[in-house]
């Protein structure tokens, strides 16, 4: 038994000392854990923008939705603010650090164009996805025959008129000069049968409707040239409003607009997104609202419409390029344009319901005999607001304003 013993401890020696060995075996032929596997990080689209309030809630909304749809994108929204935004954003392509989209007002998309600091978009977006947008809207985003920007939103002028006081809304500017406020002991109580706030872009329309143009067939700026007559019997026009004692016709805003807060005028010209002032300021329940008056019966204008378009950056990657045409497609579909409406912009696709409240405003829109997109121009745009600015400031005489211009334009210019 003393023999059996010592000889148990080595088998017990030896079977534990095979275990571990099959163990360490067992353990090195195992296959190693694999390694984690490498997210790639989203793809990021900047957006500049200005936009605030309900139009930039809408902006956000539709952002976030894109992003569900394309888990593999980021919208990131930039503020700027607007009298900076084109500013910046042309340095910033130039120093490679821009967005890869900017939404701002469609009469700087020829200036950044020019510079080659936006991306064509007429080849990858398809004819039918034009098709769906207002042509004069297009219009005013095509340099060259080459689409530069999808407009999403416009507005134009239209007349508000208060029913209390005038059942119908007056069709011309003679039906207006015919009305006669009661005269008032007072400024402060005086009453006024139209506002009209002077600025270039509410008064332009006007300039059509005395036969002028901005530019010939070919683009050529023209106003004070070979359009000189039309653009002074405009401007003579503008001067005669001013000097007409039932009508505020002023180049200062806070004077009009403070006006039309206290309920003292019976109509005024002004941009449709700004109904809701006068529901507040006569009773929504008497605005009447109709399309711009006429000079005279045989002159009616042509109303302008100030767009604000969504842009693409040329310097974009390729990935980048194809999300934002991506989401460009996203913002003129039909939710994102009636969303758009509802938040006030007027929708730039055809077919889009607006409000009820607002339905008035773009019938009004549509009755016009034709709508204008804003100059994109520069070359006109600016010494145009030169002229206007002098002659409606009493400054220069039309002819000295325009003789001006025209000197200080190289040939073929106004």
């Amino acid at each position: 038994m003393r023999r059996l013993v010592p000889f148990l401890n080595w088998v017990l020696l030896a079977i534990l000392l095979v275990a571990c060995a099959s163990s360490q075996a067992g353990r090195s032929q195992a296959p190693a854990p694999s390694a984690s596997p490498v997210l790639k990080p989203p793809l990021m689209l900047t957006i500049w923008h200005s936009w605030s309030g309900a139009k930039l809630e809408a902006l956000n909304s539709i952002a976030r939705e894109y992003e569900q749809a394309y888990p593999e994108i980021r919208i990131r929204l930039v503020s700027q603010p607007l009298t900076d935004l084109v500013g910046n954003y042309s340095r910033s392509v130039a120093d490679g650090a821009a967005p890869q989209l900017v939404i701002l007002p469609g009469r700087y998309v020829a200036e950044l164009a020019a510079r080659q600091q936006l991306a064509p978009l007429d080849e990858p977006l398809s004819t039918a996805a034009r098709e769906t947008l207002l042509p004069a809207l297009l219009d005013g985003v095509r340099i060259n025959d080459r689409l530069y920007a999808l407009p999403l939103t416009y507005d134009g002028l239209v007349l508000f008129y208060d029913r209390r006081h005038l059942p119908e809304a007056p069709a011309t500017f003679e039906q207006i000069l015919a009305l006669r406020p009661p005269a008032e002991a007072s400024a402060e109580t005086r009453t006024w049968s139209l506002a009209y706030y002077l600025s270039l872009e509410t008064t332009l329309p006007y300039l059509s409707a005395m036969g002028g143009a901005l530019v010939d067939g070919a683009g050529r700026p023209i106003f004070a040239s070979s359009g000189r007559n039309a653009t002074q019997r405009w401007l003579s026009w503008l001067k005669q409003l001013q000097s007409q004692p039932q009508i505020l016709a002023s180049t200062d805003y806070s004077a009009v607009d403070a006006a039309v807060q206290a309920g003292r005028v019976w109509s005024a010209i002004d941009w449709g997104q700004r109904q809701e002032v006068y529901a507040r300021a006569w009773s929504a329940d008497v605005v009447g609202i109709a399309a711009l008056p006429a000079i005279a019966a045989d002159q009616p204008p042509a109303t302008l419409a100030l767009t604000e378009v969504l842009a693409i950056n040329p310097v974009a990657t390729a990935e980048q390029h194809a999300a934002a045409l991506a989401f460009a497609r996203t913002m003129i579909a039909s939710p994102a344009q009636e969303r758009l409406s509802r938040a006030g912009g007027m929708p730039a696709r055809r077919g889009v319901a607006v409000p009820e409240e607002r339905a008035a405003v773009q019938a009004a829109l549509q009755r016009v005999q034709t709508l204008v997109p804003a100059t994109t121009m520069p070359p006109v745009w600016r010494p145009l607001s030169e002229v206007f600015r002098s002659v409606v400031a009493n400054a220069a005489p039309i002819p000295e304003a325009l003789d001006a211009v025209s000197a200080a334009s190289p040939p073929g210019g106004p």
